[in-house]
């Protein structure tokens, strides 16, 4: 197997470009701020367990809803909705979770941080007229995602940023890759994808037409035939010297040589 110099290199979001933390005070101070905004009088748990209560029915509800449809995005705001009807234990109107959502949203995009040497190898991705791009399945608001891009200062570092709340279906989909395709204006086989999942980052690529490759420190993959990067470093060596680490004929890894 031979693989040309790519044109692009896309990513993964979480546990790939940047790791994402858990914003346990920021999610009880905006909770406190639920019962004035809804105009709630009374609540069925302290004011103060609000905001994580939601916040764990909300993930309950998004895993929910990706078993039954997989491929498929939910509707954040009315998963929002939800979640608070089912605490709150009453039923609410839609709006309610618009406001939820703007409420609880904000502190998630304060614990998400870059991982160590990626705004390094992106620049130097860049310098070398190799495009950058990223496709992640986030069912979040897009304003609240790529604000986050800005403030990592990811954005100016991407030619394509796409998140599946964006336009509705998630991957291994072909279609969320193609989209990321058209976007960056290259053809798959232009195009290496790296991604920190095994189904939803490497098989959807791979069948997508890219050449798959598993992120620094993610778990390893079941095909040996994938490479894992052990650096982001590593992804600049290997793309000035393709040849040295695709799989042979018979499916075994070949090492990079970068001596």
């Amino acid at each position: 197997m031979r693989c040309r110099r790519p044109r692009a290199v896309a990513f993964d979001f979480g546990n790939t470009l940047v790791e994402i933390g858990y914003p346990s005070a920021g999610l009880r101070a905006a909770g406190l701020e639920l019962p004035a905004r809804l105009k709630l009088d009374r609540l069925p748990l302290p004011a103060e367990e609000l905001g994580p209560a939601v916040d764990a029915r909300v993930d309950h509800l998004i895993a929910a809803a990706h078993r039954r449809r997989p491929l498929r995005e939910v509707d954040i705001e009315g998963v929002y909705t939800r979640a608070l009807s089912h605490v709150l234990r009453r039923r609410l109107p839609a709006e309610a979770g618009a406001i939820a959502c703007e409420l609880l949203q904000p502190p998630w995009a304060e614990v998400v941080s870059v991982r160590p040497g990626v705004l390094r190898v992106l620049s130097g991705l860049r310098a070398e007229g190799i495009k950058v791009g990223l496709l992640s399945n986030a069912p979040y608001p897009p304003k609240v995602l790529h604000g986050i891009l800005r403030r990592l200062g990811l954005a100016p570092l991407l030619d394509a940023a796409m998140f599946s709340s964006e336009f509705g279906f998630r991957k291994p989909s072909p279609a969320a890759f193609q989209l990321l395709l058209d976007r960056l204006g290259l053809e798959a086989a232009d195009t290496w994808f790296v991604g920190d999942e095994w189904r939803a980052d490497i098989q959807g690529a791979s069948r997508a037409g890219m050449v798959p490759l598993v992120a620094p420190g993610a778990p390893p993959v079941p095909d040996p035939a994938v490479l894992q990067l052990r650096s982001f470093e590593e992804l600049r060596e290997l793309i000035r010297l393709p040849r040295r680490w695709l799989p042979d004929e018979a499916g075994r890894q070949i090492a990079p040589d970068v001596s």
